[in-house]
């Protein structure tokens, strides 16, 4: 008997993180997406406003209890879900592309985002979705899946090994590198313009970026946390300077990383410091681990497409999980070259 394809759901898809959801779903075997809705070009055809992509699914405006999806994205900026969730729970299973249930602890979240979490108490308790890193079971059996933000999953992905055999022995430095499209589709401030960013580099958000709470909240440690904003479209690029143990051989280190990771599609420790350009358009993280043994320190260099791995992809991972699925099914594991 022939099983009914996934509907998909896809809230806010004229974004990147929308819009690559359904490019990726395109090619998905069991998905097929059936609803996508924009706020501001409802009525207009998708691939008016998302030209890359063939579809001929025309944009909706976005009405809770008119949802009919097995699984929706929720792919609108933080404040949005929050609001939505509630409402949306009962028709369909979440996953939510923001940061409104990344964080356990919600004065955390009006920290650093500068709001109350208007649904604290909510009945289905959210589960965070990096699969390398949490209990599968729990991502499987959840209803509301907090899809990570992108740095945090490189980050995570590039320290969590030596925090958990216990080798961390001080503050971890995060020296994190991003494509502008982690800015999102919408941002037309100067700062994001071609004549301004190309041939440059630059720091930001130096002390209490947003991502440091869920870095922290995952790895259980205190790190020192510095994105920067470079010249490419897509991609992020993490060196993290780990503190280490005394008595730490190179060759132990590297040995960790793999076996670390040895049953992990989505994560290919490397040899050699591997470039942005090798993951792209893939849900790869790829990483390579070096031990300075003149300071002590563990160097990771780890790379993903911020857009796939560090969303779309992600999020197609975490429902695949949900789905009962191959976890791989309808993602691509090699990257665009050159």
């Amino acid at each position: 008997m022939k099983q009914h394809p996934i509907r998909v759901a896809v809230v806010g898809a004229t974004g990147y993180g929308g819009s690559e959801i359904i490019r990726l779903l395109s090619a998905h075997p069991c998905a097929k997406v059936t609803t996508v809705t924009s706020a501001r070009r409802a009525g207009s055809l998708l691939r008016e406003e998302c030209p890359w992509l063939s579809t001929d699914l025309e944009l909706t405006e976005f009405i809770a209890d008119q949802v009919e999806a097995d699984f929706t994205f929720l792919c609108q900026e933080a404040g949005f879900a929050m609001e939505v969730a509630p409402h949306l729970l009962p028709r369909t299973r979440i996953i939510d592309l923001s940061a409104d249930f990344r964080l356990e602890d919600l004065d955390e979240y009006e920290k650093y985002y500068g709001r109350k979490h208007s649904n604290p108490s909510l009945k289905t308790k959210p589960v965070y979705g990096l699969p390398e890193l949490v209990d599968r079971h729990l991502i499987e059996q959840a209803s509301l899946v907090a899809n990570p933000g992108c740095f945090p999953t490189t980050s995570l992905l590039a320290i969590m090994p030596l925090i958990s055999a216990g080798l961390v022995s001080g503050v971890p430095v995060i020296d994190a590198k991003s494509g502008v499209s982690g800015a999102g589709r919408s941002r037309l401030e100067t700062g994001y313009m071609f004549s301004e960013l190309d041939g440059g580099m630059k720091a930001y958000g130096i002390v209490g970026h947003r991502h440091t709470a869920e870095i922290e909240q995952i790895s259980g440690l205190i790190v020192r946390f510095t994105p920067h904003l470079i010249p490419i479209a897509r991609g992020i690029h993490v060196t993290a300077h780990v503190p280490l143990k005394d008595g730490q051989s190179a060759e132990r280190i590297k040995e960790i990383y793999k076996d670390f990771y040895s049953d992990e599609p989505f994560v290919t420790v490397l040899d050699a410091p591997p470039s942005t350009k090798q993951v792209l358009g893939s849900n790869r993280c790829a990483l390579s681990v070096s031990v300075d043994a003149r300071t002590n320190y563990a160097v990771v260099c780890a790379v993903i497409d911020n857009l796939v791995k560090g969303m779309a992809g992600q999020a197609i991972q975490n429902m695949n999980l949900m789905a009962g699925i191959p976890e791989e099914t309808g993602l691509p594991m090699d990257g665009m070259w050159p």
